[in-house]
């Protein structure tokens, strides 16, 4: 099935409903939600996944927050959809700094199936970054794009 193409005026409701405000403080939900299970110590073969999965989830959304203030929605998922590189290079080209850091875990991200495999099953070896570099490079995102978006005047939660 063809998708049809969205109106004017549904593009228009896309770019007003999911603004950079609203996309930042979901990535803040998520963040705030992997520490908590992260805290729990699931005692699990694989508990970890989920917490891997908001994370990167946290990430790409902060992100596109940034991006929003230059692309609408369907320019954020036409020219950068999931590409972990696209996106951070538009960041950085935003004003958004990369630490060496949050740069190694986003090279994970960017060129293993890390990411994919974080949300579905495959069996076998893997490359992860580990829980806490995750975190580290969420809250290094959630400081940089944060105080980028503040300083547009967006009202974030810091």
């Amino acid at each position: 099935m063809a998708k049809r193409k969205k109106s004017p005026e549904e593009l228009k409701d896309d770019d007003e409903r999911t603004n950079s405000m609203g996309l930042f403080n979901t990535a803040e939900a998520y963040r705030l939600s992997a520490m908590a299970l992260e805290k729990a110590k699931v005692k699990s073969g694989h508990a970890d996944d989920p917490v891997r999965f908001l994370y990167y989830h946290t990430l790409e959304l902060y992100l596109k927050a940034l991006l929003r203030q230059k692309y609408s929605v369907e320019g954020v998922t036409k020219e950068f959809g999931h590409n972990t590189r696209r996106l951070v290079k538009e960041a950085e080209k935003l004003g958004l700094f990369v630490m060496d850091e949050d740069r190694d875990v986003f090279s994970i991200m960017e060129d293993t199936n890390t990411v994919i495999e974080a949300r579905y099953i495959r069996t076998g070896p893997k490359t992860w970054p580990t829980l806490e570099a995750l975190n580290r490079t969420c809250k290094s995102m959630r400081d940089g794009v944060g105080g980028l978006l503040r300083g547009a005047g967006v009202m974030v939660r810091l």
